[in-house]
């Protein structure tokens, strides 16, 4: 095939396939039927279009189904493109259309077990749109999490999610000023607007304490969630608006900062068992923390739920696992990433200039094995009269 094209065709052609240094040679069978490129690279449309005898223009509307081109033209092109294994080039039309038909998913940590049920429910929509999925994990590093945002933008992402973390400010106006829809989802971005996708943190928090209250429990410690996280934030408020209205011990060692982490569970439950006075359950932020505090107390010879009961926030799937068979608040993960999906498809089809919406999911409790009465305290022995003690001894 010859590379001394027109110009004209060559620019139209390296807009839809591979640029360099023309189109690969097309090899005809004897019977006319079009065969891979001799060279075995992948075919281009300027191949498809010497091929059908016509420009890649035509070849691109052809595919693209678009009415100005006849009927027996596009049967055409799209026979030939199935002989010859031609394939259109999404990235190369995504940069002629500013589009990628791609959504960014930006994770902290990919191995917490809170996350996979919620990105599973992202990649379930995103799926069924035929859209590709961009997974990035930050662990939590600024200087990560900066470089992916960038990276993103850089693909022209049609949108991105950003799961229980929130970009710095000068990450918020890269992308709002690229114009891209974006749904953070469990904590809400600081000084900038944008969709969110959450659950009831106070509802749910709520719940623990009433139900811990019901059992008799009423010195119950709190293990809190992250700094500077507005879920951690909405559930320690939760925990403290519940002891004041059922008249809990408000005792401020009750509540030990902690940072989601399976560790600082740990280390959260040993000093409260240090205490002198020790609580008789401890509600934690999140699961892992709740699995931290099992396996310090069990360390301890602190029998649960005898000595103390134990109740975790977010049902991951180990929480039901039976030796664990942890007391939970359920977070509906993957009907989470199923909403936040949606929401930005929404918003990348429709007015981008509507106010930001929510979606507010609703959690419930799980009750398992980690949670029971408190031990009864014994009642000290009432002394008799000494009159009745004397009438009693000398009877």
């Amino acid at each position: 095939m010859s590379r001394n094209r027109p110009r004209e065709e060559q620019a139209n052609g390296q807009g839809d396939g591979v640029p360099g240094n023309g189109a690969t040679a097309v090899r005809t069978a004897a019977n006319g039927t079009a065969a891979a490129p001799a060279s075995g690279a992948r075919p281009t449309i300027l191949d498809l279009a010497a091929l059908c005898g016509v420009s890649p223009a035509t070849v691109s509307n052809a595919l693209a189904d678009k009415p100005n081109v006849k009927a027996e033209t596009r049967d055409l092109v799209r026979r030939k493109a199935r002989e010859i294994g031609y394939h259109a080039s999404s990235a190369a039309r995504g940069l002629r259309m500013g589009r990628s038909w791609s959504i960014g998913l930006v994770v902290g940590d990919i191995a917490n077990p809170f996350v996979p049920d919620v990105v599973r429910g992202v990649e379930d929509v995103v799926w069924r749109e035929r859209k590709n999925l961009i997974l990035c994990n930050t662990d939590f590093q600024a200087e990560k999490k900066t470089a992916y945002v960038r990276s993103l933008l850089d693909k022209q992402i049609d949108g991105m999610i950003v799961l229980s973390q929130i970009l710095d400010a000068h990450d918020m106006e890269r992308v709002a000023a690229a114009g891209i829809p974006l749904v953070t989802v469990n904590r809400r971005a600081p000084d900038f607007s944008t969709d969110y996708v959450g659950i009831d943190n106070q509802s749910g928090v709520r719940m623990a304490v009433d139900y811990l209250v019901s059992l008799g429990h009423r010195r119950i410690a709190f293990v809190k969630g992250l700094f500077r996280s507005s879920s951690a934030d909405d559930r320690f408020a939760a925990f403290q608006a519940a002891v004041q209205a059922h008249g809990l011990d408000g005792d401020p060692s009750l509540a030990v900062q902690g940072d989601y982490s399976m560790e600082s569970g740990d280390s959260a439950a040993r000093s409260l068992m240090a205490l002198s006075q020790r609580p008789t359950a401890i509600l934690a932020a999140n699961d892992l923390m709740a699995l931290g505090a099992l396996g310090a107390l069990h360390d301890l010879g602190i029998r649960v739920p005898a000595d103390v009961s134990v109740v975790g926030f977010d049902n991951i799937q180990l929480a039901e696992h039976p030796l664990l068979n942890l007391t939970t608040i359920n977070h509906p993960k993957r009907e989470t990433g199923d909403a936040a999906a949606r929401l930005l498809l929404q918003r990348i089809a429709g007015d981008r200039t509507e106010p930001p919406r929510s979606v507010v999911l609703k959690p419930s409790l799980i009750v398992r094995g980690t949670t029971a009465p408190p031990q009864a305290v014994p009642k000290p022995r009432r002394r008799r009269p000494a009159a009745a003690r004397g009438t009693a001894e000398g009877g």
